[in-house]
Order: structure tokens, then C-alpha cells, then sequence
């Protein structure tokens, strides 16, 4: 891996040029209304879709720069094609940072941040996935497994990464999401140091009411900045009146120092209630 004074570096005479992309394909391409213009929240990042296919979509929307690419056959599904090419594609803009993300469930809901802001020095940014701990190639473990459908780039710094991660995706079909797999591959074997983890608030995956079969269910999205669930998009697009921080409820006062007896109740009453655990 190269050391970090290898790394391109940004110039200091100008201010840095921002993005939010995403990647997409076939019928999904007429519905970026849906979610992908919910960044227009944000004026510091410009918004750019890349098509993959033979023609741009019919109805374009106003305030998206279209991008059209054909497909790489070497990639065997349309899926993996764009999931694993729309970290090569930022390389074609002229942006410094990008915010790469799926094209059909991830939902804006609050103006973000500077990228640079959120990344502190790191290459990548990203939230780690609701199980955080996998198993991955070569008998590594992580306990920071992190999601591919929400992540910020530093883009010329993190080319290097990039590649690796494209390498891995033409050399071998695992399934139609290894895209992720390969990219954690690739960041807990030996990028690990360029990685900063950031708040699930950056993409949050609880569900708003029943399902998927044990997410995590959560009552509001006060306080969230980028929501991705599938499941309910529908239902958080449909949302208004959002705090910008959750509230946090005063925990009652003890009336003195608890008995054993009063001590395991506590106990086993949170662990029910699953606060804390």
C-alpha cells in the first residue's frame, strides 16, 4: 500500500469540488425523482447519474447531469455492473470528493455536511452495516463491516483503493452484492487506516415498522441525515416535521441505592426492553 505522502494530493489554491453520483440501469433510470433528487437539498454537491445502457432516459430531470455508459460484459449481471463501476466513474467528473449511492433507496432527508468535513483525513467514509460482524476472505473478521450503498470519497486519494476494489469485482462472480463484500475485503485487509467510520446517522437502515425479518425497528427518523431502506422509503418520503436531533428521554431518579433483589429486576428489565444490549 502506498504511504500516505504517495497519495494525490488536492490543491491548496482552490476550494474543492464536490458530487453525489449514482449508477444506474434499465427502468430504474425514470425514477431518480424518487429518491436520487432528494440530494438537491444540498447546493455544495452537484448531482450526476450514469446510465448504463444504449440511450439516456426519456424524461430527464432538471438539475441532474446524465452520464451514459455502455455495459461491461465482464461483470455477467447489470446489477454488479453498476454497483461495482460507479466507484470507477467518479474518476471521469471533475470532483474532488464524491458521495456515491444506490439509485433507487436512499433518501436525503437533512442538508449534509461538507464531504471533508465528514471524512477527517480518511479516503472513504462509511456506516457500518446493522450486523457489523463478517467473516470475510482469508480468514479475516470485522467487527465494522460497513455498507456499500451510502459512501464518500476522497476521489484522487482513494483511486488506488478503487482499483483494487474493481479488480476483485472482474476476476470472480460471488453473488449479485459482492460488490460490498469486495470492497470490505479490501479496506479491513489493508486499508483499514483509510477507512473513517461514520454515524449510522449517515445511512440508516432501521426499518419504520414491521420487517425486513430481524432490522431493527425504530419509531422516527428524527435526527437522521440519509435514510436506505428499501422496505420503507415510500413511508420516509411521506415524512415532514423531522427534528434535527432525536429526543433523548431523563431517566428517572433512583430513591437510594438498590438491593440486589431490585438490582437484578433492573437488570433483566432492560435487557428485556433491549435497552443497551
Amino acid at each position: 500500500m502506498s504511504e500516505p505522502s504517495n497519495a494525490p494530493a488536492l490543491s491548496a489554491a482552490r476550494a474543492p469540488t464536490q458530487a453525489v453520483v449514482t449508477v444506474v440501469y434499465g427502468s430504474h433510470a425514470e425514477k431518480l425523482d424518487r429518491t436520487f433528487t432528494s440530494f438537491s437539498r444540498n447546493p455544495h454537491l452537484p448531482l450526476h447519474a450514469f446510465v448504463i445502457g444504449a440511450r439516456l432516459p426519456a424524461q430527464r430531470l432538471a438539475g441532474i447531469t446524465y452520464h451514459l455508459r455502455a455495459p461491461d460484459p465482464a461483470f455477467s449481471h447489470p446489477m454488479r455492473d453498476a454497483d461495482f463501476r460507479r466507484w470507477q466513474f467518479i474518476d471521469d467528473l471533475d470532483a474532488d470528493y464524491a458521495l456515491v449511492v444506490d439509485g433507487y433507496d436512499v433518501l436525503c432527508l437533512r442538508e449534509l455536511p461538507a464531504i471533508p468535513e465528514l471524512l477527517r483525513g480518511g479516503w472513504v467514509g462509511a456506516c457500518v452495516e446493522h450486523g457489523g460482524g463478517r467473516h470475510l476472505a482469508g480468514g479475516l473478521y470485522t467487527s465494522n463491516f460497513v455498507n456499500a450503498g451510502v459512501t464518500f470519497w476522497n476521489v484522487p486519494a482513494s483511486r488506488e483503493l478503487r482499483q483494487k476494489v474493481l479488480r476483485r469485482g472482474r476476476r470472480s462472480f460471488r453473488n449479485l452484492q459482492d460488490d460490498q463484500l469486495a470492497l470490505n475485503e479490501a479496506l479491513h485487509a489493508q486499508y483499514f487506516d483509510r477507512l473513517t467510520l461514520l454515524p449510522c446517522h449517515y445511512n440508516y437502515r432501521a426499518s419504520l415498522g414491521a420487517g425486513p425479518w430481524r432490522w431493527p425497528r425504530v419509531p422516527s427518523l428524527d435526527g437522521i441525515r440519509i435514510y436506505h431502506n428499501g422496505h420503507w422509503v415510500e413511508t420516509a418520503r411521506k415524512l415532514s416535521g423531522l427534528e434535527p436531533f432525536p429526543r433523548l428521554p431523563e431517566l428517572p431518579v433512583d430513591p437510594g441505592p438498590l438491593t440486589p433483589a431490585q438490582q437484578r429486576w433492573r437488570r433483566w428489565r432492560c435487557r428485556w426492553r433491549k435497552e443497551g444490549y
